[in-house]
């Protein structure tokens, strides 16, 4: 073999090979083991809350020689807050209201006692993480308000009591009683020169409601607002983001990943998700825990100012609302609600805000009165097309609205507004200035 034709074959070799190369590159596929869809949700941690910032009361009322006084102040109830998750209670039982040998509405707003309010009933398994309860064993109860009784103050240990109002249910558990009589003196000899006089109203057999003897001055506000991020939550609440498809609709975007579905409504900042595949519902005792926590890991909370609302086991429905100096806020459009829905698993519906009270803008006239609350029970009783019998609460509320300033950024007004509930729907008191009849949940 010569040498030309040597170099001839191995230069055939060679550009053989760089053509197989080159073929293999392209062509190579790797395997990689199967992906298993996960059934967790991204995490995606901020502004965590714990249970003692989220369950707060949200009025305290003073009984005393046939006057009752009220504060929904966020500062004096926190200072309280912190007094009695101080106290040590043990011996917690159910007491009967036969016992007691009164009348259960009579028990609660008896003279000579503090009513602490909540909004709806809290399961005691949860809110034992915000007291010291020494019992190893506590009874399985809820309850919406804490009393603490003058006349029950005596010995060494004394009780205070939780009650459900809407279960007629009461539990005692023992607290020092020195430390109880330090309470009363903070918080309650004071209450009728700090706070204003409430007229009680038998509204009917069971329920008495507190309303403002006379006409109330408040604040109105307003505010820019700051947008969440939609990526954060889109990244939260789907499990591949990377396969979500958006689409654009008419009040938004939506984003799909074939099964789950979030909806962006920009007119009124909401996000709506849905995952069909949790419809039928589940039983959880820890269902207000696992909400809250839930928020926690997607996406937060954005504004430290959402309260619990409401709670229902059947329907695996929770509520939290945002409260501002020490008021809920109301909208029609839901702008001041989270909401959820617990399927078997997951969360089946989870409907929120993603904007936050940024800065509140000064106003010359942000001074409002509102009308007394005899005036209020007077309007409700006044109009057929309202079951006064079944009225639930009353209250001072901020109803919030959307607006443009002139530069074209988006504002929110607070407006001071009486609201009545029954179940759980509020509704603005119907004055003829135009208050409206709308639900709001």
């Amino acid at each position: 073999m010569n040498f030309e034709r040597a170099k001839s074959i191995i230069l055939i070799i060679l550009v053989g090979t760089s053509i197989f190369l080159t073929w293999s590159i392209w062509t190579y596929e790797p395997e990689y083991d199967p992906f298993e869809q996960s059934s967790e949700f991204i995490k995606i941690k901020s502004d965590v809350q714990i249970v003692s910032d989220v369950i707060k009361p949200v009025s305290i009322l003073f009984h005393g020689n046939g006057q009752h006084f009220q504060t929904s102040n966020p500062v004096e109830i926190n200072e309280m807050e912190k007094e009695f998750s101080q106290w040590r209670f043990s011996g917690i039982k159910e007491v009967s209201v036969k016992r007691l040998q009164r009348k259960f509405d009579d028990f609660v707003h008896e003279d000579g006692s503090i009513e602490i309010k909540f909004s709806d009933d809290i399961p005691i398994a949860l809110y034992k993480t915000v007291l010291k309860i020494r019992d190893k064993e506590v009874p399985e109860f809820s309850f919406d308000r804490i009393l603490i009784k003058q006349k029950d103050i005596s010995g060494k240990e004394s009780a205070v009591y939780f009650v459900s109002y809407d279960q007629e249910k009461i539990y005692q558990g023992m607290v020092d009683s020195k430390k109880l009589r330090n309470f009363m003196d903070s918080f309650y000899r004071g209450s009728y020169d700090e706070h204003p006089e409430y007229t009680a109203e038998t509204i009917n057999s069971k329920r008495t409601l507190f309303v403002p003897e006379n006409p109330v001055e408040i604040n109105r506000f307003e505010y820019y607002i700051d947008d969440l991020d939609i990526g954060n939550l889109k990244n939260a609440l789907f499990n591949n983001p990377k396969y979500v498809r958006q689409e654009p609709v008419s009040v938004g975007e939506e984003y799909t990943d074939g099964t789950r579905l979030m909806t962006v409504n920009k007119d009124n900042y909401l996000i709506s998700y849905i995952n069909p595949a949790q419809k039928l519902f589940g039983s959880s005792s820890d269902l207000l825990q696992k909400s809250i926590d839930f928020i926690n890991d997607n996406a937060g909370w954005e504004d430290n100012n959402y309260r619990f609302a409401y709670m229902s086991e059947n329907e695996q429905r929770v509520v939290f609302r945002l409260f501002v100096n020490g008021y809920p806020a109301f909208n029609e459009s839901g702008m001041t609600e989270i909401e959820q829905i617990w399927g078997k698993e997951e969360i089946y519906s989870y409907d929120r805000p993603y904007f936050s009270l940024d800065s509140v803008l000064p106003s010359e006239e942000s001074g409002k009165t509102l009308k007394s609350g005899r005036e209020v029970l007077n309007q409700l009783k006044s109009k057929d097309n309202i079951d006064f019998k079944s009225v639930e609460d009353i209250s001072i509320g901020y109803r919030l609205n959307k607006s443009l300033d002139s530069k074209l950024v988006t504002l929110v007004t607070l407006d001071p507004t009486w609201y009545y509930r029954v179940g759980d729907k509020w509704f603005i008191v119907p004055f003829e200035e135009g208050g409206d009849q709308s639900g709001l949940e």
